[in-house]
C-alpha cells in the first residue's frame, strides 16, 4: 500500500474504552499503521477512566487520537443518548470542516456520522468508508424508540439513502446486512457494498481448559457447566429468556450463568434474578484488556443474542470472541439471521428463537448431559474462527478496500 495514505477513523468509542467498537478500531487502526497508513482518530471523550476525563488528545501505538467535545447527558435515556449522538456529530463536522480530507472511515455509532460525512466530503473533498455496525432507523424502529409511519423515520430513511449513494464504498458485516442496504440502494450502486465481518485476535484469544485458567478458579468455575455472556448487556439483546432459563435450570448444582458487562438492560436483569433467588448467575463488570484471555475462555457455552427483528440489521461482535475462545455458541436469534447461518454451516452451536425458554432449557441440558457433543462443538467453534473470522483476514480485507478507494 501506498505509504502516503492518510486515513481518519471517526467513532464515539476507542481506546481505552472496554466496549467492542473501541476495542475493534484500536486494532484495525494498529494494523493498518504497520503497513504504512497514517491514522487518526476522532472519538468522544464523555466517558471516564477510573477518576479522571480521558484527555482531548493521545496517541495509541502510533496513532493520533483526538477526543472532541460532546454532551454527557444519562445514557440510559433515549432523549439523552439522542442529544449526546447529535452533539457528537456536531463536534466532528466542525472539527473536519477546517482540515482538507484524505480517506474518512466513519462507523454508524452515532448514525448521524454519515450525513456529516457527505458535507464533508462536498466542502473538504477526500472519500468516505461507511462502516455499518447497525443499520439505522430500522434498528430503532424495532425496538420501538420510532414508529415506522413517522415524519423523523422517513427524513432519516431520506438522508440515509443520499448517504448511501454519496459514499465511496459502505462495509457491512454480514451478507443479511448487505441484502438490506441493496434494498435500499435499488441496485443503484450496490457493488461497492463490502462484507467484512468483525473479528477476534486469535493469537491474542484461544480456547482455554478450565484448570489452566485463573479467572474460571477465583470464581469457582473450574468443575462447573458454565453459561457465559460477555459483552453490552444493551437493548438490542434478549437477556430475559436466558434468566428465565436459568431459575429452569437451578436444580442443576454444577450449571452457572454468567454475565460479564454493563448496559441499559443490566439493571433489569440483576432485578430479575434477585426476584427470583437465583443462586446460579453472576453478574460482574466489563474486565481489563488483559483479563480477557481468562474471562472470555471461562464459559463452555456463549450466549449471542439479538432482539427479534432486529435480523440482518446488526451482527454481535460477541460471536467472533465466543467462536475464538472454543465455545459453543448459543444463538438467541431468529433463524433468517447471520449467527444462525453461521450455527448451522459449522455446526459450532445451537439456536433457539427469542423468548423460548422451553426450547433453550432442552438445548442446553442437551448439552449438560452430553459433554463428548459439547466438546465437539467447542472444536468446530474454533475451527470456524480459524478459517473465517481471524483477524489477520479481515485486516487484508480492509487493505484491499483501501488501496482500491485512495
Amino acid at each position: 500500500m501506498s505509504a502516503c495514505v492518510k486515513l481518519t477513523m471517526v467513532s464515539k468509542y476507542f481506546h481505552p474504552e472496554p466496549c467492542s467498537t473501541g476495542q475493534l478500531l484500536m486494532e484495525l487502526g494498529s494494523e493498518l499503521r504497520k503497513r504504512g497508513v497514517t491514522i487518526t482518530v476522532l472519538t468522544g471523550r464523555a466517558r471516564l477512566v477510573g477518576n479522571g476525563e480521558l484527555p482531548a488528545h493521545g496517541n495509541y501505538d502510533g496513532i493520533g487520537i483526538r477526543r472532541v467535545w460532546c454532551t454527557k447527558f444519562n445514557n440510559g435515556g433515549v432523549a439523552g443518548k439522542a442529544i449526546n449522538r447529535m452533539a457528537f456529530t456536531g463536534s466532528v463536522l466542525l472539527h473536519l470542516l477546517l482540515k482538507k480530507q484524505h480517506v474518512l472511515l466513519v462507523t454508524s455509532d452515532p448514525p448521524f456520522l454519515c450525513w456529516a460525512s457527505m458535507v464533508l466530503k462536498k466542502f473538504r473533498g477526500g472519500k468516505f468508508i461507511y462502516l455499518l455496525h447497525d443499520i439505522h432507523p430500522d434498528a430503532s424502529v424495532k425496538l420501538g424508540y420510532l414508529k415506522d409511519d413517522a415524519l423523523l423515520k422517513k427524513s432519516w430513511d431520506w438522508l440515509n439513502q443520499r448517504a448511501y449513494e454519496e459514499a465511496d464504498s459502505i462495509v457491512v458485516l454480514g451478507n443479511h446486512m448487505k441484502r438490506a442496504i441493496e434494498g435500499r440502494l435499488n441496485g443503484n450502486g450496490s457493488g461497492k457494498i463490502r462484507v467484512i465481518h468483525n473479528w477476534a485476535d486469535g493469537d491474542f484469544l484461544k480456547p482455554m481448559r478450565g484448570s489452566d485458567n485463573w479467572f474460571r478458579k477465583r470464581l469457582g468455575l473450574e468443575n462447573k457447566f458454565v453459561v457465559q455472556y460477555s459483552g453490552n448487556i444493551g437493548g438490542y439483546h434478549d437477556f430475559e429468556t436466558a434468566i428465565r432459563a436459568a431459575e429452569r435450570l437451578q436444580d442443576l448444582q454444577d450449571l452457572r450463568f454468567v454475565f460479564i458487562g454493563e448496559g441499559d438492560k443490566k439493571r433489569k436483569i440483576v432485578e430479575m434474578a434477585r426476584d427470583r433467588k437465583l443462586h446460579n448467575v453472576i453478574f460482574l463488570p466489563f474486565q481489563p484488556r488483559e483479563r480477557l484471555p481468562y474471562s472470555l475462555t471461562c464459559g463452555d457455552v456463549s450466549l449471542v443474542t439479538l432482539e427479534r427483528g432486529l435480523e440482518g440489521l446488526s451482527v454481535p461482535c460477541k460471536l467472533y470472541t465466543s467462536l475464538a475462545a472454543g465455545q459453543a455458541v448459543w444463538g438467541l436469534v431468529g433463524n433468517d439471521s447471520e449467527i444462525a447461518e453461521i450455527i448451522e454451516t459449522h455446526r459450532c452451536g445451537f439456536r433457539t428463537d427469542q423468548h423460548d425458554v422451553d426450547a433453550s432449557v432442552e438445548m442446553l441440558t442437551k448439552l449438560y448431559t452430553d459433554r463428548e457433543l459439547l466438546a465437539e462443538i467447542k472444536g468446530n467453534a474454533r475451527r470456524c474462527f480459524e478459517r473465517h473470522f481471524d483477524k489477520k483476514m479481515a485486516v487484508e480485507r480492509y487493505v484491499e478496500l483501501l488501496r482500491e478507494v485512495q
